[in-house]
């Protein structure tokens, strides 16, 4: 986990030194919604960078020599660590109907899914409901806050900043790998990174066509997390768009 921190705050550092690289329009800040976007521009403009560099071709390279089965039972892997989580956060919420079945998966497909390899759980009807902290603040009824990009975690908001430490603690596998060497930590992360970014390969067209990337995805991001608040649904172009980040979040 230390070597996480320091990780992500030498991005942080690297983000902050690059200032004035991207390109910002004079009015930046002017929006009530992100007041930093000068800053914003340039942790964007750093990730872009990093994404181009090493996430996007690791995640080509992934799908190209990666059978889809393989690639199907790495992502049941991931997604069912998360349904913990989920169960947390729709109770806290108080659905806690969905709160039982999104525990009831994790204990379905964690055993007769052999690790969460199978989705043995969606086959009987237990269906994955995706929460997060910062989703159930909101219902609490904290607003969304000032929009931030977070450096290499990608977009984020004063609010929903909180979602990353309590995915961590709601992760089975930072139990797990406590007492462990550092590396099994990386590798499982690794992995993660590795998959949620190959599942955006197809929105990489996308995120190219759009006249202001960083404006795009940036009222996407916004708008998709208020509807995720209310449980609503949202155009799939604005699902896709909020999600172009390197490290994606994972919403699941």
């Amino acid at each position: 986990m230390q070597k996480l921190l320091t990780s992500f705050a030498g991005a942080a550092a690297a983000a902050v030194l690059l200032a004035g690289c991207a390109q910002v329009p004079p009015n930046a800040g002017e929006n009530p919604s992100d007041p930093y976007e000068r800053v914003n521009r340039n942790i964007y403009a750093f990730n872009d960078s990093i994404d181009r560099a090493v996430f996007r071709p690791v995640a080509e390279t992934y799908v190209e020599w990666t059978p889809e089965w393989v690639r199907t039972r790495v992502s049941n892997v991931v997604d069912n660590l998360g349904d913990p989580g989920n169960a947390v956060n729709n109770t806290l919420q108080g659905k806690v109907d969905r709160g039982i079945e999104s525990l009831m998966r994790f204990l379905v497909n964690s055993t007769f899914g052999i690790a969460g390899i199978f989705d043995v759980a969606d086959e009987i009807g237990l269906k994955r409901h995706s929460e997060d902290f910062g989703q159930t603040l909101g219902v609490w009824g904290v607003g969304s806050g000032s929009y931030l990009v977070l450096p290499i975690l990608g977009p984020s908001s004063t609010r929903d900043w909180t979602r990353w430490p309590v995915s961590i603690a709601t992760d089975p596998l930072t139990y797990a790998l406590w007492n462990e060497e550092w590396y099994w930590s990386a590798g499982a992360t690794t992995v993660a990174l590795v998959d949620g970014r190959a599942r955006l390969l197809k929105l990489d067209a996308l995120r190219a066509s759009t006249i202001d990337e960083y404006a795009a995805v940036r009222d996407a991001y916004l708008a998709k997390r208020a509807s995720d608040v209310r449980d609503g649904a949202v155009e799939d172009e604005a699902e896709e768009l909020q999600m172009l980040t390197p490290l994606p979040v994972d919403n699941e």
